[in-house]
């Protein structure tokens, strides 16, 4: 009984972790319309690189300090709240230094990062409590409290928006400024009170957990930093070789592709303990069977977004960012790339084979940073898109090889992998001409609209009941007879 009772209290909290999870990072989707229409080409693009900056020294100077918790939960039951308060202490003692020396040096690191240094100093004193948000979400889900998760998450991605709005109004003058202020004060005031609370349930800065939470956070640490550098050194080396104007071009862009994203990360977060669970069992043939319908769905999740691209362009930024539409398709092919080798990621977790993650994430960082080093300078923006694109194919083909060292690559099968990432590629692609043909776009995004709507109408009690299951063996058989 209790362990029924565990389970769909863990379902429960599953789905909420979903929805919340679409809420807190679509609300930078839903917000951008408002931002792009407020804010000039070159503020958009200082912000974009502001946030890609804080997205590195985020990592950089807490040390990812927080991934030590899950560990922690078990090597450290009796006093994990003494533990959260010690490595909370450590994070910001590391980073009052490495802000002490960006004061000693300010003009160097500004002009390195292309932010001022009223901005650097906002940024810095922010990521002084920050970590104490996601060292708590990080307990919360351990403990399935996913009620005061989803409150937090929510509280504090919805004020940080509504304060930089309204602060951006009164620094009319410097709009990129007041958003900065407004976003990370706010992000500062609600992190400096959940940091008092951990530190009076914590009790204790105890110096034996440091050794413990860097020996597990410093690996995860570079695998992180390197998959970030993958992610934004294309906003960050535009606007160092482009311009603000340019990378704004790129990045309405790339923020209208954050939905493939999402939806990546919200289905992986079901399929990873799933697929965990028939690794477990040795059922690889029931994997395999259900990684067909899972990878198809996304893919026509893709598809339909493509054929939407400069609607959702349009409205996302107006028509001053039309130009830019030809950005959206190597992007969210690489979000395709980035999700077939996911499916390998998991192989590795499992088998603890973390290493070979980190490894691969820093070799797809080097040739992403290599390739736009070239060809940024000679094609613009554009080539950024497709620089990032060929990153994540690199990173799909690596952890391929490390799935074949460690002899268990034959759990998916390769023809199918493989030939459903060369017919979006080919798709994707050719989308780049749907773009100047209205009428044959439109013809194709019906068709896939009413098909769609068969199949789920069809189909629709035998998906409930799959879902509410969780029995994705159902799909799979579902998929396979139609």
């Amino acid at each position: 009984m209790e362990s029924k009772s565990s389970g769909k209290k863990a379902l429960k909290a599953g789905i909420w972790y979903t929805i919340c999870n679409f809420l807190v990072k679509g609300l930078s989707f839903i917000t951008t319309p408002i931002f792009t229409r407020i804010m000039t080409k070159a503020e958009i693009g200082t912000y974009a690189n502001i946030g890609a900056w804080m997205g590195v020294l985020t990592i950089l100077v807490t040390l990812d300090l927080y991934s030590s918790v899950n560990n922690a939960r078990f090597d450290y039951r009796d006093d994990l709240d003494g533990f959260m308060s010690s490595i909370l202490a450590l994070g910001t003692i590391f980073t009052a230094a490495v802000y002490g020396v960006v004061c000693l040096f300010m003009p160097f690191f500004s002009n390195l990062l292309s932010i001022s240094p009223e901005i650097m100093h906002i940024l810095f004193i922010s990521l002084m409590v920050t970590p104490a948000i996601t060292i708590l979400q990080t307990k919360y889900r351990l403990t399935m409290d996913y009620k005061r998760n989803v409150a937090l998450s929510m509280s504090y991605a919805v004020f940080s928006v509504l304060c930089s709005l309204g602060v951006m109004f009164l620094f009319k003058d410097n709009k990129v400024f007041g958003r900065a202020l407004g976003q990370y004060s706010m992000n500062f005031l609600i992190a400096l009170v959940v940091y008092i609370i951990i530190f009076v349930k914590g009790k204790k800065v105890n110096p034996k957990y440091w050794k413990y939470a860097l020996f597990i956070s410093l690996p995860i640490c570079l695998h992180l930093l390197a998959g970030n550098i993958l992610s934004t050194s294309d906003r960050l080396m535009i606007t160092k070789i482009c311009g603000e104007e340019q990378n704004a071009l790129y990045s309405i862009p790339s923020n209208c592709a954050m939905i493939v994203s999402i939806l990546w990360s919200s289905m992986n977060n079901a399929w990873g303990p799933w697929a965990f669970e028939r690794m477990d069992e040795e059922d690889y043939k029931t994997i395999d069977k259900m990684s067909k319908p899972y990878t198809v769905f996304f893919g026509v999740i893709v598809l339909g977004m493509l054929l939407l691209a400069p609607e959702v362009l349009y409205v996302m930024g107006g028509k001053p960012y039309l130009e830019a539409v030809y950005v959206i398709p190597p992007v969210m092919l690489g979000y395709v790339f980035q999700f077939v080798y996911s499916l390998y990621v998991n192989i590795e977790i499992f088998y603890k084979k973390q290493k070979y993650i980190a490894l691969g994430t820093c070799i797809a960082a080097g040739i992403n940073i290599g390739l736009n080093a070239i060809f940024i300078p000679i094609f613009g923006y554009i080539a950024a898109a497709y620089t990032t694109l060929v990153g994540y194919m690199a990173l799909f083909l690596i952890h391929y090889v490390f799935a074949c060292i460690i002899k268990k690559s034959h759990i998916y099968n390769k023809k199918f992998i493989f030939g459903f990432s060369a017919v979006m590629l080919v798709i994707g692609l050719l989308c780049n001409l749907l773009y100047m043909n209205n009428i044959v776009r439109y013809c194709l995004l019906g068709i896939l609209a009413v098909v769609c709507i068969w199949f789920v109408i069809k189909n629709r009690k035998i998906i409930i009941e799959a879902l509410k299951t969780r029995q994705f063996g159902k799909l799979a058989a579902l998929l396979k007879m139609n």
